[in-house]
């Protein structure tokens, strides 16, 4: 194979001037491949049938080019070189016919011719002169720039190139600071046979050393001097302006050509070619090698891209080849027909011979259970073939008509998955059977995959493309009290089954969401294949379904009752169960994080998927403040801080209310309000009213507030126990949610709530409102107040008896008998170890004075004057700061922690603690 390099060269004056900053700047890139690859069988050697053929197609991926500062065109040059072909005709205009280019869009473009001189003024000379060169000898030296008004001579008469004349408008140069110029330009010197040239380092342009001197003058001098020309003729000077190229902004031409190789020299417009234009190059050429195996290629070397060795003919012996569109599900043990969209055989060359015999022969797992060859849908469908035979594993056909391809109607073919488990996939071996008696007749076999077995299986799924919602717990779906305007929607789910009757009706199925998460209308998509008796379900009948499921789960989950829609199968429908939904949610202002809704049920897999996440409208910061019965203006040491959750979230008019638990324990005097310096926000009605801390807002923020409620005084009424006390919040938000009208509420009617207290349940059923059946705590901050002394004179220590028995789950305090969670048991050292929370249920107190610290692993029992303290593992018992030595330390078991009853008695001033060993009993009196 043989591969030329050629040069575009400049003349050497014009290469002495051009400063480097003239030449074309960008670079283009491009992606190669062939299209329309041919296979011939054996003997044939040309590629090309009549105008069909295969092309080598460069797509432009970057054009990143533009004009010389001289207005030059810029271009890159393509080398093909072809393997085991050749070219099947030589010359410029053969090679450049195989040239055709589209746009972007796909249309056609047609190649045009270049303007290199733009502007031009053309000046005559007359006379004799000496000779310095023919028209090739210019040509040769790269005076792409030539123009004449008369064709030169065929003999090859003298001219002076262009170049000459532009010189002489040029200030005097000397050799030197003409070699100076090259040099500068990146040109180097080189001798060869052929004389002593200037050879560009990157690009190969090639010059003449230059020998003389360059005189400066104007062009009118050079009219005068030049009187000596052997004929008339015009010379163009270029005088302004840039190149053009016309035609649809392209030029093609050939540089070089060989009889398996060629260069083009692509110039283009970079204002018209642009990024995805395509080049497309005819392959028109004939293998020089016939045999069986024998593949062509060609490669490319450009500065767009540069591949080898893409095939584009190869000479292949008889074969067959298979495929098909679409595959099909089956289920374990079920039959299904194949695909409409059939199963495509072809010849890898020529035609099928008419006889020729084809078997199909299924997989292992799988059999032919029937093929419809008497219908007359069948038979209008058999036209190039025919059914010979089939049994359980082979289909056997035969070819009617000489073609290349044909395809076999397999939606007239039913399997059936006999041992295939799940995953298992049905495969045809399609073998072409030759035979003496059809001549032509060949052996050749294809495989192709056409079921797969899928579990019997229901999908849950959200589209993951979809940006999960995010929305404010704690408000009604018209976001009150907030300025937020987005709606309460989930993300679409999808329930689908994999296989018509996988999704089995008979034990129901449930849709289940997180605790304090509710429902206040559900959007139905679309449903499929669900059906009520024999027929479809109306969309209707569906969002009954769903009505009657919220209902039935309470308004806290969706329970679909047994046989809500018939079970789908193969026979009922052939298309699988599929339902899409939305839900339009709220959630208790507790609530924050993903909404996991959960698929379950008997008879189908439990699956989950995130359709939305909560977010609070606000946060409450507060630290316990221990405080001593003061009666009147006790002072709240540690502030409240409410931050906003982004800037102007809460509107105008927003209130909200903090007070503690108990009556017993009420805010007086106003406290301070502090808003921080970056927000605007502005609050009205800022103060304490009624024991309540309240403020409203006035005007809404620029950025995120943080408001500091300071200088709290408490009243305390002078029967308050000792113990913890909680801060509770009421907002604007959270007393709409209490009024939102549920999804299906029990009510056929329900009457509006605006305000005040619940409507009758004789107008308005229960569990129509959220307020019906949510649960949710005020708190805000648990112990907020812990009052360490109580209000009373005595220190009313413990008076009542209790009586544990080992091992129950129960104790006795007084006549009353309390359950426990966790029976008491006897320690390894031989103590009566009682659980922690049994312990506020024997003495009567509120579980808040009964407090556990995960991290210190210590327990801590308020009971009327007395703070006592015990550690895990530590046997030290503190009584309002006083180490007391205990018999034992407290354990943790089973994940609950027991204290030693017997120095729990100790501290609280009980003496008489007995054991009876006999009914394993421990008794405090």
């Amino acid at each position: 194979m043989k591969k030329f390099i050629s040069f575009v060269m400049a003349g050497a004056m014009v290469a002495s001037l051009v400063p480097a900053t003239a030449f074309a700047k960008g670079e283009v890139t491009a992606t190669a491949k062939i299209v329309d690859a041919k296979d011939l069988k054996k003997g044939e050697t040309v590629v090309y049938d009549g105008e069909a053929g295969p092309e080598l197609q460069l797509k432009l991926t970057d054009v990143d080019a533009q004009r010389t500062s001289s207005g030059d065109l810029p271009s890159f040059n393509v080398e093909l070189s072809l393997d085991n072909a050749e070219f099947t005709n030589s010359g410029p205009t053969f090679f450049k016919s195989l040239v055709t280019a589209f746009n972007e869009d796909g249309a056609k473009k047609v190649a045009g011719t270049i303007d290199e001189h733009g502007t031009t003024t053309a000046y005559e000379y007359t006379g004799t002169a000496p000779k310095t060169g023919t028209y090739a000898d210019m040509k040769a030296a790269g005076a792409t720039g030539l123009a004449t008004s008369a064709t030169p001579d065929p003999d090859g008469s003298d001219y002076k190139p262009w170049s000459y004349f532009l010189d002489k408008v040029v200030a005097d140069q000397t050799v030197a600071q003409q070699i100076a110029k090259l040099e500068s330009l990146g040109y180097e010197k080189v001798t060869d046979m052929s004389g002593t040239w200037y050879v560009h380092s990157k690009t190969g342009d090639k010059v003449a050393e230059p020998t003389s001197p360059i005189v400066g003058t104007d062009i009118a001098a050079v009219i005068a001097a030049e009187s000596a020309y052997t004929h008339s003729t015009k010379q163009s000077v270029k005088t302004s302006g840039g190149a053009t190229v016309d035609g649809d902004g392209y030029n093609v031409a050939v540089v070089d050509e060989d009889e398996d190789s060629v260069e083009y020299k692509i110039t283009y417009d970079p204002e018209i070619v642009k990024k995805d234009w395509k080049f497309c190059f005819d392959l028109k050429a004939e293998l020089t090698k016939s045999s069986v195996g024998t593949k062509a290629t060609v490669s490319v070397d450009s500065k767009a891209v540069t591949v080898n060795d893409l095939v584009f003919a190869t000479i292949v012996d008889k074969g067959i080849k298979a495929s098909v569109k679409k595959t099909v599900d089956i289920a374990v043990e079920e039959k299904t027909t194949l695909s409409d969209k059939g199963i495509k055989l072809e010849t890898l060359v020529g035609d099928f011979a008419v006889g020729q015999e084809i078997e199909l022969k299924l997989s292992s797992g799988f059999e032919f259970d029937k093929v419809d060859t008497t219908s007359a849908k069948a038979i209008a469908a058999m036209t190039d073939y025919s059914v010979v035979s089939y049994d359980d594993k082979i289909l056997t056909i035969k070819v009617k008509n000489a073609v290349d391809e044909f395809t076999v109607a397999s939606e007239f073919i039913t399997i059936e998955s006999t041992s295939a488990k799940a995953g298992a996939v049905a495969t045809l071996t399609v073998k072409a059977i030759k035979t003496d008696k059809v001549a032509d007749s060949f052996s050749s076999s294809a495989s192709i995959e056409v079921a797969k077995v899928v579990d019997y299986k229901v999908n849950l799924t959200v589209d993951k493309d979809e940006d999960l919602p995010v929305i404010y717990s704690g408000t009604n779906v018209d976001n009150a009290g907030l300025t937020d305007d987005s709606d309460h929607m989930s993300l679409e789910v999808t329930a689908e089954e994999t296989f018509p009757g996988a999704w089995s009706m008979r034990q129901g199925f449930n849709f289940n969401l997180p605790e304090g998460v509710y429902v206040t209308d559900v959007k139905v998509v679309e449903h499929e294949g669900l059906k009520i008796d024999t027929a479809d379900a109306t969309a209707l009948q569906v969002e009954n379904a769903f009505k009657k499921a919220y209902q039935d789960g309470d308004h806290k989950n969706f329970e679909f009752g047994k046989r809500v829609f018939n079970d789908v199968d193969a026979t009922l429908n052939a298309d699988e169960a599929k339902l899409v939904f939305q839900l339009e949610l709220v959630a208790d202002p507790t609530f924050e994080g993903d909404v996991k809704l959960t698929f379950e049920g008997s008879l189908v897999d439990k699956q989950e998927v995130t359709i939305a996440k909560f977010v609070k409208p606000y946060t409450v910061k507060a630290e316990q403040n221990d405080v001593i019965i003061d009666y009147r203006n006790t002072e709240v040491k540690t502030p409240i801080v409410i931050t906003e959750a982004e800037e102007g979230l809460w509107k105008k008019d927003t209130t909200f209310k903090l007070n503690i638990e108990d009556d017993l324990l009420t805010f007086e005097n106003d406290p301070t309000f502090t808003i921080d310096s970056d927000s605007d926000m502005k609050l009205k009605d800022d103060k304490a009213d009624k024991g309540t801390i309240k403020f409203s807002v006035k005007e809404e923020s620029d950025k995120a507030a943080t408001i500091t409620i300071s200088d709290m005084k408490l009243f305390m009424s002078r029967s308050i126990p000792a113990g913890a006390y909680d801060l509770e919040i009421a907002t604007t938000m959270n007393e709409a949610y209490d009024k939102q009208v549920l999804y299906a509420p029990d009510a056929t009617s329900v009457e509006k709530w605006t305000s005040g207290d619940r409507p009758s349940e004789t107008k308005t059923k229960k569990d129509s409102y959220v307020d019906d059946v949510c649960d949710y705590s005020d708190v805000v901050k648990a112990a907020f107040i812990n009052v360490v002394t109580s209000g009373r004179d005595n220190d009313n220590l413990f008076t009542t008896k209790v009586v544990v028995p080992v091992g129950e789950a129960y104790l006795l305090a007084g006549e009353a008998k309390v359950e426990l969670d966790a029976p008491a048991y006897i320690s390894a050292a031989g103590y009566t170890m009682l659980p922690v929370r049994a312990i506020s249920k024997a003495l009567g107190v509120n579980t808040n004075n009964v407090l556990w610290n995960a991290e210190t692993r210590t327990v801590t029992v308020m009971y009327a004057q007395r703070i006592i303290t015990m550690t895990v593992g530590q046997k030290t018992i503190y009584v309002n700061g006083s180490a007391i030595p205990a018999s034992a330390a407290p354990e943790i078991k089973d994940g609950r922690t027991f204290l030693p009853l017997r120095d729990l008695g100790t501290a609280l001033g009980v003496t008489n603690v007995n054991w009876d060993a006999a009914t394993k009993t421990a008794t405090l009196n």
